[in-house]
């Protein structure tokens, strides 16, 4: 399996939008909406997801994961004087649970590291890849109701 981050173009649009609108379907199935209803507040969510990142997060580098030439995630990172902020790593269903995100947050790591830099990253605490962040060593510095912020270091 070979697994590349390729700078994302203006034809990754609907690939990205694919990997999004699949990291919120089992959360938007169980409130019972209809097809146009799903499809109306996804095409919302995106957007808004989009302009924030954008506002937030000017410097990013937005990589497509790219696994034997075919497009499967998204990888979003930026780089600040004291630490790597992972912002986004969402891999489409089939590609999840085989070791791609590890590795590229291995990489993230190793690189912080080499540079003396801290990985920080924010996650849902319903989202179960908390699990693999635990496991890859990073600690929970802050949590509300929704959010936890981790840190490796």
């Amino acid at each position: 399996m070979k697994i590349e981050l390729k700078t994302i173009a203006k034809e990754d649009e609907a690939l990205l939008y694919e990997i999004y609108a699949s990291t919120r379907n089992e959360e938007i199935d169980s409130w019972g909406w209809s097809a146009e209803q799903k499809t109306l507040f996804l095409d919302m969510q995106w957007r808004a997801q989009q302009a924030s990142y954008n506002q937030q997060f000017p410097r990013a580098s937005h990589w497509k994961i790219v696994v034997d030439a075919e497009g499967v995630g998204r990888f979003l990172t930026e780089e600040q004087p004291e630490y790597h902020h992972l912002i986004d790593i969402a891999l489409l269903p089939n590609y999840q649970g085989r070791g791609i995100g590890t590795l590229l947050i291995v990489q993230l790591q190793k690189k912080a590291k080499e540079q003396r830099k801290a990985v920080v990253l924010q996650v849902l605490k319903t989202n179960s890849a908390r699990d693999l962040y635990e496991k890859l060593g990073f600690q929970v510095i802050q949590e509300d109701e929704i959010y936890m912020k981790m840190l490796w270091k």
